[in-house]
């Protein structure tokens, strides 16, 4: 089981909150934009730099705003929206072309809404995308839980998984320099 927070929105507990519920995998974070990760926690301080905390068992499954078809092809009335779809196209297939010949176990994770995607001319840009990639040997079509189930974490993994919680937010030191302090 899978979690994909609206508008990827996260909070400091949600992290937290997927573990105690046993969730599988996350979609919504973007540290890393073609390979699954394991979320770290980490400690903020400012003047001596961040110190990172364990990772979580929860695989993450990377977002993007370069794969999400809203940005791009949504009309809002205060941004870019309804972009030709030529240019949207080739911006996804140059991403699925690097990751198909530069990122070991990489992968391809989309976010398309129904209402953007669903139009008619979009969804022939979406087939052609899908035509594109089925040209590529090796390729799988999985859902997030199909990848999160057969994902291997290597020793990377296991050694981040074991370092200590030191999650938290040091105070903004005063001759930091930011207004009002």
């Amino acid at each position: 089981m899978g979690y994909r927070s609206p508008y990827w929105d996260y909070s400091e507990n949600t992290l937290d909150l997927l573990e105690e519920a046993g969730f599988l995998y996350d979609s919504s974070l973007m540290a890393r934009d073609l390979v699954p990760y394991h979320p770290q926690r980490w400690q903020v301080n400012w003047e001596t730099g961040n110190i990172a905390g364990p990772a979580s068992a929860i695989l993450e499954i990377p977002v993007s705003w370069y794969l999400d078809d809203f940005p791009a092809l949504a009309y809002t009335g205060n941004q870019e929206g309804m972009s030709d779809t030529d240019g949207v196209l080739r911006r996804w297939k140059d991403i699925f072309t690097y990751a198909y010949h530069h990122q070991e176990n990489g992968l391809y994770a989309m976010a398309l809404h129904p209402q953007i995607i669903g139009h008619g001319h979009h969804m022939m840009m979406l087939s052609r995308l899908i035509e594109h990639i089925k040209g590529h040997d090796g390729v799988w079509f999985a859902t997030c839980e199909e990848i999160a189930s057969v994902w291997v974490d290597d020793e990377e993994d296991r050694q981040k998984m074991l370092r200590p919680d030191v999650r938290g937010v040091a105070p903004v030191p005063d001759d930091y320099g930011w207004p009002g302090k």
